[in-house]
């Protein structure tokens, strides 16, 4: 992180560092601002909410499954990430989805450097934000919004026609219902994924709706496609 840091400060080059995981590495960061540089910071759901115990698992493919990169940290990391968040310090949180299944995993059984790594979240990102970082009070709503939408659009040049509800922007639109509370499982999810790495987790609420450009596409859990006849038609989990 340092060699990085300071090999864009020597090209005079902005920097996005992704998938931050632990206290040392924001402090690089903080270090690098205060030099007068511009870095844009990501982490993901996984560091924030798991830790490095699930690796020690005797049952192979309950260890295999969290295999990412960077590795989950220790659980102690987890506080420091929220109160980069808190404190504006980390800008996005993103999943760089992988949805690898069980079998794939299996891949590396007699040889870990074949287990493909990454993790599915893409689905569940939204409600584990809102649930322990806005209902623990880790993060306000408009913090959540900012890291999840906004500043994404922001940072990728796509705002304000994304990031923002206004006049002229694409009305991208989550409905979130704090009375949706529900268990996490991978057989309610609708990504082709047999396994979450969530798995029992109790949300705080839950997405009732999505809106994309103006158009419903998700109501329920269920995911909306236009057919032909311009009616629409619940997908099944596998067609993902």
């Amino acid at each position: 992180m340092s060699r990085l840091l300071r090999i864009a400060q020597a090209a005079d080059a902005p920097v996005v560092i992704v998938h931050l995981t632990n206290r040392e590495a924001l402090l690089e960061v903080d270090h690098a601002r205060k030099r007068g540089q511009t870095v844009y910071v990501e982490t993901c759901p996984q560091y924030l909410l798991l830790d490095e115990s699930v690796y020690f698992n005797e049952d192979y493919s309950a260890a295999a499954r969290y295999v990412c990169a960077p590795p989950l940290r220790d659980k102690a990391e987890q506080e420091h990430l929220w109160k980069g968040l808190r404190r504006g310090a980390i800008q996005t949180v993103s999943t760089d989805h992988c949805s690898f299944t069980l079998a794939q995993k299996d891949m590396g059984r007699e040889d870990f450097t074949k287990i493909p790594g990454g993790l599915p979240g893409v689905e569940t990102r939204g409600e584990l934000l809102y649930s322990y970082g806005v209902a623990k009070r880790k993060i306000s709503a408009a913090q959540m919004c900012r890291v999840l939408s906004e500043n994404p659009a922001r940072l990728y040049g796509l705002y304000p026609r994304k990031g923002v509800l206004r006049p002229g922007s694409d009305a991208d639109i989550v409905v979130y219902d704090p009375g949706a509370s529900h268990v996490i499982r991978a057989e309610d999810c609708v990504a082709n994924v047999d396994y979450n790495p969530y798995e029992g987790f109790v949300t705080a609420g839950g997405i009732r709706q999505v809106w994309l450009r103006g158009q419903l596409s998700v109501e329920n859990g269920k995911v909306l496609v236009e057919v032909p006849a311009g009616k629409y038609m619940a997908r099944g989990k596998n067609s993902l």
